[in-house]
């Protein structure tokens, strides 16, 4: 920043401390807000607070962002680098602004300790007013804090740029900052961050991705080996590549060692999956002697294909004679038995929510909720659907956020035969088929992949679906209800959703208000979820105190109605053979709020605080918030009034 622009955010810091005067055409914006923030919340300009945690609390925060810090750790040895002798440091902070790492030369380290810039430290606005970290926490995205642009005066040697760090799901964990003397500040230092940032949320997603896929395998592997049938598959040249428990107790053969080997020394004999192989012949309940063992058994087997379609190997299944099973019809089984009588409650907020879903009902539009998790978007899903002239027909709930992107697209859109390692023999019509002329619940839509959202776009458009590794469109007649607890409009300025699938979803929004939002509600839900409560755990005849309802009332209840009812039945529980529901059983809740104080008898002497309070605020009055008339007046230092003033909470 050059001299001259210095000096006139200088004069404008100046002007708003002493005279309360915000100059806007000087200041940029963001900074303007954080002054004014930093007002409202009585931040002394003058004298910092300091504010430092325990080694002990750090430690924990460490330790509960020990995935962060792993993380960031290489990208702020790299950041470290760049700017390695030039007067910088930089920092890792969590989300709440307390420093978790520093990097830096010894000089800037030394200097910045001062200020508290290190491990411990706590740089949120209503600590240490304006600031590169405490700003962007407020702002949400990546900021430059120049010199005398820091409220407090302590920090006018600092220049800062910061950018907020965002995890996999969009929940803000964390900000990289680097600080250092304004007189050497560089213009690129920003970018360096955010290009930093940006190569953080990466990595996270990365991992998040790997995770998901070793669940995946784990999820499969755990399906093949408790599957009651034994399975071999076997490549183009005959080596086994998966054999499960079963197949290995049938074959008397060790699992582990056959993988690898050819599946000749299994059978000991020309195994009839070879012969598949080379004339492509597939097989269903054909009777087989396996020779070795001396049994007799019966064997499905298919041909195993790649995305074009070529042939790489063969799975085979096992039934022992006795369990040999006919093909039956799949029976598919969906429970939506909750209606709009179902859905509890009395308040503003929840009878405007079911008078929308009726609306809902009585239309075909497509309907997307939005609400926190544990609020009853399945509840209303379903209700809105056992009123609607679709109530006779199936309605099949899909959590998008539980599988894989590929698990999510074969439940969807159903598979051919062949066209995956795995896929049943005449392949496996997806929940779109099995939903025709029903309603199909999309639940946490927002974690949809961009993928699996594009072919979602073209059923809504088109009406039609497609089977993968199909060409063949097939009509279908189905009301799509999906729910999400995200902001989709701001996934969507993310790019992590599409626009025009949102516009196409949003027909018929509605949100469910969250529990605490309906504080009417609080002892209606609470007698009913008691009452289902103690007849599942086989206590009937339970009776709740009424400062037993004041402590429920008091709590803020983030994780809504399914917290709630994990309370009371953790409350019942311990409630014993007394069958009294009373306060100190909820142990997970907020205490109340303190009940107020008996009023004193008034007396004609005031205390020496209280006028002095009294003299504060006249004076502030008289002359409109002015600091510097104000404390003179009062014969008292700008600083001591501001003290003073967050002392006694005087706005």
């Amino acid at each position: 920043m050059p001299s001259k622009a210095l000096e006139v955010t200088k004069q404008a810091w100046n002007l708003y401390v002493e005279q309360d005067i915000l100059d806007l055409q000087q200041l940029r914006p963001e900074v303007a807000n954080s002054w004014q923030r930093c007002r409202n919340l009585k931040v002394d300009p003058y004298e910092e607070e300091q504010c430092v945690i325990s080694l002990q609390e750090l430690r924990e925060r460490l330790y509960n962002k020990q995935h962060l810090v792993k993380v960031a750790r290489p990208f702020m040895d790299n950041l470290y680098n760049f700017v390695k002798g030039s007067g910088f440091q930089v920092v890792l902070t969590d989300e709440s602004g307390y420093l978790l790492e520093v990097l830096g030369d010894n000089d800037i380290v030394s200097r910045t300790k001062q200020v508290l810039l290190c491990p411990g430290g706590n740089w949120s606005e209503s600590v240490k007013g304006t600031n590169a970290i405490g700003t962007a926490l407020i702002e949400k995205r990546p900021v430059q804090i120049y010199a005398w642009e820091h409220y407090c005066k302590p920090h006018h040697f600092l220049t800062c740029s910061a950018a907020p760090i965002y995890d996999p799901e969009g929940e803000l964990i964390g900000i990289l900052d680097i600080s250092g003397d304004f007189r050497v500040a560089n213009a690129h230092t920003l970018g360096m961050v955010v290009a930093a940032v940006n190569a953080v949320e990466n990595q996270l997603r990365l991992m998040r991705a790997t995770d998901k896929l070793y669940m995946a395998y784990r999820y499969s592997n755990a399906l093949l080996e408790n599957m009651s049938d034994a399975l071999i598959s076997i490549n183009n040249s005959g080596i086994i590549t998966e054999i499960n428990a079963k197949a290995a107790e049938i074959f008397d053969v060790n699992a582990a060692r056959s993988k690898g080997q050819h599946i000749e020394k299994v059978f000991n004999a020309r195994a009839p999956m070879l012969k598949v192989l080379s004339d492509g012949e597939e097989y269903e309940d054909r009777e087989i002697i396996i020779e070795k063992v001396g049994r007799k058994i019966f064997s499905s087997a298919s041909l195993l294909r790649d995305d074009t379609g070529g042939v790489i190997g063969v799975v085979a299944v096992f039934r022992e004679g006795a369990n040999r099973q006919q093909p039956k019809r799949p029976t598919i089984m969906h429970s939506h038995c909750y209606t709009l009588e179902d859905i509890i409650g009395e308040s503003p907020a929840i009878a405007s929510a079911k008078e929308w879903a009726k609306l809902a009902a009585d239309s075909p539009s497509t309907v997307l909720i939005n609400g926190e998790s544990g609020t009853g978007k399945e509840l209303f899903a379903q209700a809105i659907h056992n009123a609607s002239p679709r109530r006779g027909r199936q309605f099949i709930a899909l959590n998008c956020a539980a599988l894989p992107e590929n698990l999510i697209e074969s439940e969807l859109f159903g598979y051919e035969e062949g066209t995956f390692t795995g896929a049943k023999r005449g392949g496996q019509a997806g929940k779109f088929e099995i939903a025709d002329g029903g309603t199909i619940f999309l639940d946490e839509i927002g974690d949809m992949s961009l993928n699996v959202q594009a072919k979602l776009l073209r059923v809504l458009q088109e009406k039609t679906v497609s089977r993968i590794g199909s060409a063949r469109e097939k009509p279908v007649d189905i009301r799509i209800i999906a729910a999400t607890h995200k902001d989709l409009q701001a996934e969507v300025l993310k790019g992590n959703f599409r626009q025009d699938l949102y516009y196409r979803l949003n027909v018929l929004g509605m949100r469910i208000p969250a529990l605490r939002e309906r504080p009417e509600d609080f002892e209606i839900l609470t007698r009913y979820l008691v009452s289902k409560l103690a007849a599942k755990l086989g206590k009937p005849s339970l009776r709740i105190e009424d400062d037993f309802l004041e402590k429920i009332a008091s709590h803020n209840w983030p994780g809504n109605i399914r917290e709630l009812e994990n309370a009371l039945e953790r409350a019942i529980i311990r409630s014993g053979a007394q069958g009294v529901l009373v306060p100190d059983l909820l142990d997970f809740c907020c205490a109340p709020a303190p009940a107020r104080a008996a009023a004193s008898k008034p007396v004609e002497i005031t205390s020496l605080r209280d006028a002095e309070k009294h003299m504060i605020c006249e004076a502030l009055a008289f002359y409109e918030g002015n600091i510097q008339k104000a404390s003179t007046k009062l014969g008292i230092g700008r600083n001591t009034l501001y003290r003073k003033m967050k002392e006694y909470e005087i706005g």
